[in-house]
């Protein structure tokens, strides 16, 4: 079964926009993606990258109308959240929770965190935001909460932060087909080819 490795962070609007054809991947052509949660902060001081561009300079306003046209051609809602970008680390640190028992329910979950976050401009860097979306998916909020602050889980994601950042991950959605690498949304397309 081919496969790919997507490494995303859940405050990159990029990542949600490669959503429906990564669904696609999975379901028409049964492509086994692996969903890896990274803290894409981290990444960027261990890069020294510099922050986002400032408000109302012109490449902040190219990549918001982008994302925006984007999200659009793609038939996805889009609102941007506030605030934005947002702390998506115990989000992440949830999903390793849920990852190491069922990977799918995971899977779930980082779906829902993307839909609420841009779909709907939803805060998911506020803990009763998580709590209210894990509660609605029948999963116990307050026990997620709890489980985020574990020192494995939090482990967990610096491994795996780690761990990209030594596969040259520098930005997100990454994907890797193999050992090659395919960095942004639009980038999607030839890691699809070379599968």
């Amino acid at each position: 079964m081919a496969s790919m490795d997507f490494y995303f962070d859940f405050s990159s609007s990029y990542s949600y926009l490669a959503l429906p054809k990564l669904e696609k991947l999975q379901n028409e052509q049964g492509v086994d993606i692996k969903w890896m949660p990274v803290a894409l902060g981290a990444i960027f001081k261990a890069n020294k990258h510099p922050g986002p561009p400032a408000a109302g300079s012109p490449k902040l306003k190219y990549i918001s109308r982008d994302i925006e046209r984007i999200a659009d051609m793609n038939g996805q809602s889009y609102f941007w959240p506030d605030p934005f970008p947002f702390n998506s680390i115990t989000a992440a640190r949830i999903y390793w929770y849920l990852e190491k028992d069922d990977p799918a329910q995971a899977i779930a979950w980082a779906k829902k965190v993307f839909n609420a976050s841009f779909g709907e401009g939803r805060n998911c860097s506020d803990p009763e935001e998580l709590s209210s979306l894990a509660s609605h998916a029948g999963l116990d909020g307050s026990a997620l909460l709890l489980a985020a602050g574990e020192g494995s889980v939090k482990d967990k994601l610096k491994a795996v932060t780690g761990e990209a950042m030594e596969r040259g991950v520098f930005g997100a959605p990454t994907f890797f087909v193999g050992n090659e690498m395919f960095w942004g949304a639009d980038r999607l397309d030839q890691a699809i080819r070379l599968l």
